[in-house]
């Protein structure tokens, strides 16, 4: 669901940063950092890859589409190792191995005509799913062929995707469409949009991989000898997972880092585990007409940005100190353009790895993501 964005109002930060040769320099505010410098880089998507740009305004036009039919950074997180992967719509994942330069993996045949999201993790594995959104993309057959992908594996040391679910293995009828898919750490959870007659109807499905998920063999018609355990449940139970909780259920650290946020500052925030599941969604405020926002938890550090580019952290960065020590420091990213925001983010080794985009309503124009070396930002020379 699209958001309308608003710009961040926050109150007067009062941040000290201890200032010595090892430790985080002195800020007495949020630092606004500029559009130009040394301590970040812009990147865009075009033709199939990323390439570098001076400032997003200046990258190529690119027609508005749907955001389920646009290439641009739909999620992101952090493996148990500290390593950043991005997923992007349309094109493939970029992976950051301690660098602000990524590798771009790439699989045409697999992406080009379905939606990508979720990027959740079952034994340090990364798994994502695609969809293929029959609402907005034409091109997809309402008739759904049961050797759909439906969970692709990331294998990082191959650099390569493998199918290991498809429609068929979920039992999902040939008119069937899924449309959102939730992983709680050990079962799935799945929105099954079906059309008969021109009718539409919902149903809704847990299930669960009696193997290891890295083995299972995709594209088996044989239900005895399945190794995917499928039951149906009802909707308010899978409701139950993707409805956005009050901020004040949120983790004790998310709450501890933002603080400082106004009561009536209304937002919607979406909250990763490292290496983990699902995100949880917690709202404060009016969802709807709130600002959006990404939070990630690591064991180390927990780091929020705002569409604004308002961002958050506390902890320290792999192989670094403590900023600040262990407090909040906040940060505002450099500013945008009208109708262009921050997205999704992740972060490997000193790089804060953030997507932005432009949108208009529910289509998306321009895409692209920002890399900022926190260590320049934050530890002296």
């Amino acid at each position: 669901m699209k958001l309308s964005k608003i710009i961040l109002q926050i109150v007067s930060v009062c941040l000290i940063l201890t200032a010595c040769s090892n430790k985080a320099k002195v800020k007495e505010e949020p630092m606004q950092m500029q559009q130009k410098s040394s301590d970040h880089k812009w990147f865009f998507f075009a033709n199939d890859t990323f390439n570098e740009i001076d400032l997003p305004q200046h990258s190529a036009i690119t027609s508005l589409k749907p955001w389920t039919e646009s290439v641009r950074i739909c999620d992101g997180n952090v493996t148990a190792d500290g390593k950043a992967i991005m997923l992007v719509n349309h094109l493939g994942a970029l992976y950051f191995d301690n660098t602000d330069n990524p590798v771009l993996i790439q699989d045409y045949q697999l992406f080009s005509d379905s939606t990508a999201g979720n990027l959740v993790f079952e034994g340090n594995v990364p798994y994502f799913t695609l969809v293929k959104n029959s609402f907005f993309n034409k091109t997809a057959n309402r008739s759904q062929n049961q050797n759909q992908s439906h969970i692709i594996r990331l294998s990082l040391a191959q650099k390569m995707f493998y199918p290991v679910v498809t429609y068929g293995e979920l039992n999902i009828e040939q008119s069937g469409e899924v449309t959102g898919t939730f992983f709680d750490g050990s079962d799935w959870f799945s929105s099954v949009k079906s059309t008969k007659n021109d009718k539409v109807s919902f149903h809704y499905i847990k299930w669960k991989s009696l193997v290891d998920l890295a083995s299972v063999q995709p594209f088996s018609r044989n239900s005895d000898s399945s190794s995917i355990k499928v039951s149906e449940i009802s909707e308010s139970s899978y409701r139950n997972l993707v409805t956005p909780e009050d901020f004040s259920k949120a983790p004790g650290r998310l709450k501890t880092l933002l603080k400082s946020i106004p009561k009536d500052f209304s937002f919607l925030l979406t909250c990763h585990d490292f290496g983990g599941s699902s995100p949880r969604y917690f709202s404060a405020g009016d969802e709807d007409e709130g600002s959006a926002a990404n939070a990630i938890i690591k064991d180390n550090w927990i780091c929020a940005v705002f569409s604004d580019g308002t961002t958050y952290f506390a902890g320290s960065l792999d192989g670094y100190p403590l900023i600040n020590n262990g407090k909040t420091v906040a940060f505002r990213l450099p500013k945008l353009p009208q109708r262009y925001s921050y997205q999704a983010f992740a972060i490997s080794g000193k790089y804060l790895l953030v997507s932005w985009e432009e949108s208009d309503f529910y289509k998306t124009g321009r895409a692209g993501f920002l890399t900022v070396d926190m260590e320049k930002l934050f530890y002296s020379k």
